[in-house]
């Protein structure tokens, strides 16, 4: 039996007279150079030259143009982006022909809000994520979406062209209903011209061509600075959260870290109360958090998990905070990962440690937000109802299997907005210690024990 052919794409893009911003030859240069060394999807670039025709008739013409190709798909990228060099790898992993022909990479404009009194405009980051609000009253039209799913795929009435792949089934389609007007702009209910990349989508709405957003294709827009998604987040004013939590710190040996943890907690919300888990043969630390507001609990747990197991079965909270002594907590941190939780209905919310690649991409925490309730009836480990961690480990990898068994359960999302800046020396924010070199020593057998568990559970 023959393999089935491998799918074809056309990069295009439309520029000016004048010279491109280096950041997208950069990007694109990068992003050609990773297809070459693994899937070779594109076999066609489409650069189109906009004059006094504009912008419309040069994206109509790029859609002629693969119309008359042997093209499977058209990924278009702005002049003005930068983007990873994966990104049509992700697109393409997700994207299909029938169920998902037009899907968006994760993209931002800056919007102008309200004058500032100076001859100029108040302005913000926002995502190119596009809602119908049919309003019976009068004023329907398309509102942005600013709270979506980190690394998600959501369904859109429209986006942006700014980084986007549409199969060409969807452009035929428009096409025999509409003619070669793909991009000709449209009006809106109140009868001012949508965009054209706008326009597209509304077509695509009209006849039942869904559009869907990949938000994790990370993106940056050059709108006279640079916007994405960390300056998305930190715009985002999330809604006052509500319900107490429980923030279990285990502590050892570094009294000093004490009074700045709590001074940053208080500062950011009167919700939660600490509970530092120390070592009976540690009296300094103990005393030092007891002295900085926070519930000491004492025993003879010595690691990680088992500190945090103590303190579980000692607290009644709705919430518990998994956290390490070396943190200081953001303004509107228990805000954001409270409104995640409630907006994406998620168990265990991750908070954004502003160091940890994998972190800050939403993929995984270092430090993360717990339902008691879930914990209770499911379980934060492997291990099953009533333990948040798995004993055996030492130190690391804790977190990795109380992310990996939420992710398994459908309960994971990840609160980039929520900041809780993790003070580490490999980030050149703390001094190094016996501690850290304590729990570096329990790298690698912890990760074997993780690799194990997770063959186990998977």
């Amino acid at each position: 039996m023959a393999e089935p052919s491998k799918p074809k794409v056309a990069i295009a893009w439309v520029h000016p007279d004048a010279g491109r911003v280096s950041s997208f030859e950069d990007s694109r240069d990068a992003l050609r150079d990773w297809d070459r060394d693994h899937n070779q999807f594109i076999t066609t670039q489409m650069p189109v030259r906009f004059g006094t025709d504009g912008i419309v008739a040069a994206r109509n013409e790029v859609a002629m143009a693969l119309m008359a190709s042997d093209c499977d798909w058209l990924l278009w990228v702005d002049t003005d982006m930068g983007f990873e060099a994966d990104a049509l790898d992700k697109l393409m992993a997700l994207a299909h022909p029938e169920q998902r022909p037009i899907m968006g990479g994760l993209c931002f404009q800056s919007r102008q809000i309200a004058h500032d009194g100076m001859h100029g405009y108040w302005s913000f980051p926002q995502p190119t994520l596009f809602d119908w609000k049919d309003n019976p009253d009068g004023g329907s039209g398309f509102t942005i979406t600013p709270m979506y799913p980190i690394n998600g795929v959501m369904q859109v009435a429209a986006t942006g062209s700014a980084f986007i792949l549409i199969h060409r089934s969807a452009l035929e389609r428009i096409a025999e209903q509409y003619g070669p007007t793909w991009y000709d702009r449209t009006p809106a209910p109140n009868g001012e011209l949508l965009g054209e990349d706008i326009s597209f989508c509304v077509r695509a709405n009209l006849l039942e061509i869904p559009v869907f957003v990949y938000t994790g294709v990370k993106t940056s827009h050059y709108k006279g600075h640079w916007v994405q998604e960390k300056d998305h987040w930190r715009h985002y004013v999330a809604p006052p959260a509500t319900e107490r939590v429980a923030v279990i710190v285990p502590v050892l040996r570094r009294p000093q870290n004490a009074a700045p943890f709590m001074a940053s907690l208080r500062a950011s919300t009167g919700l939660a109360t600490v509970y530092a888990v120390a070592d009976n043969d540690d009296p300094e630390t103990a005393e030092a958090w007891a002295a900085a507001g926070a519930e000491v609990i004492l025993g003879d747990e010595v690691t990680f998990p088992r500190k945090v197991n103590l303190a579980y079965g000692k607290t009644s909270e709705p919430w518990l905070f998994l956290t390490g002594d070396d943190v200081r907590f953001h303004p509107g941190w228990l805000d954001h990962a409270q409104h995640v939780a409630d907006v994406f209905k998620a168990d265990v919310v991750g908070t954004n440690d502003a160091g940890n690649v994998r972190v800050m991409r939403g993929e995984h925490a270092t430090h993360m937000l717990l339902r008691r309730s879930y914990v209770d009836a499911r379980g934060g480990s492997w291990d099953g109802p009533g333990v948040v961690c798995h004993e055996s480990y030492r130190h690391c990898f804790v977190d990795d299997e109380i992310v990996t068994a939420a992710k398994q359960r459908g309960v994971w999302q990840s609160a980039l907005g929520s900041v809780v800046e993790h003070r580490h020396p490999i980030w050149h924010k703390a001094e190094d210690d016996e501690i850290y070199h304590l729990g570096q020593e329990s790298f690698e057998p912890d990760r074997e024990l993780f690799l194990a568990r997770l063959k186990a559970n998977t």
